[in-house]
């Protein structure tokens, strides 16, 4: 006996299309609900990891290390004058790369507890949260001055709670008028 084929789509791969729209679907309604928590694991995991990376050299775990290390180029330029050193080791990120992840990551800790108390910044406040970064980045790389790793720091965290300020009631905004959608089953 042949097998019914509807549209020239075999019974097999309606149900497997089924599952997997299920699936996404819940996934996609979980990840509506845990946004800002997959948020603060994923900035909390990167910070601890570059935090790390010092101390597995330290504890001889170089090629470890090393690896990571060269992972985090990919985020950070690494310079070895802008970073700090932990028992002698250079961190994974610079001085302002950790400071705006960190800033990024508490910001968001915070938003946890207040975002129903937390309106948006206004666009020309941001602007003064990130013009230090941009004044402190943009004359050191035309050689006009040269900046130093407390201005990096400093103007890390602001740009990342200026972000974080700005970004993220916006995000949950959006997110409060999104209603999870379920596919109909046939």
């Amino acid at each position: 006996m042949q097998p019914i084929y509807h549209d020239g789509i075999a019974p097999w791969r309606r149900q497997v299309s089924r599952y997997m729209t299920s699936r996404l679907a819940a996934f996609s309604d979980w990840l509506l609900l845990h946004w800002l928590g997959v948020l603060n694991w994923t900035l909390g995991l990167v910070l601890l990891v570059a935090l790390l990376t010092p101390v597995l050299a330290y504890l001889g775990v170089e090629p470890l290390a090393g690896q990571i290390f060269r992972a985090y180029h990919a985020i950070c330029e690494q310079i070895p004058s802008h970073s700090f050193y932990i028992l002698g080791h250079q961190v994974a990120l610079c001085a302002r790369n950790f400071s705006l992840y960190f800033a990024i990551w508490a910001g968001t800790m915070l938003f946890r507890f207040a975002r129903r108390h937390i309106h948006p910044l206004k666009w020309y406040w941001l602007v003064l949260f990130l013009l230090p970064m941009a004044l402190d980045g943009g004359t050191q790389m035309f050689g006009w001055r040269e900046s130093n790793v407390y201005l990096r720091v400093i103007t890390g965290l602001l740009f990342g709670f200026g972000i974080c300020w700005f970004a993220l009631p916006f995000v949950q905004e959006a997110i409060d008028e999104t209603a999870p959608v379920r596919p109909q089953r046939a």
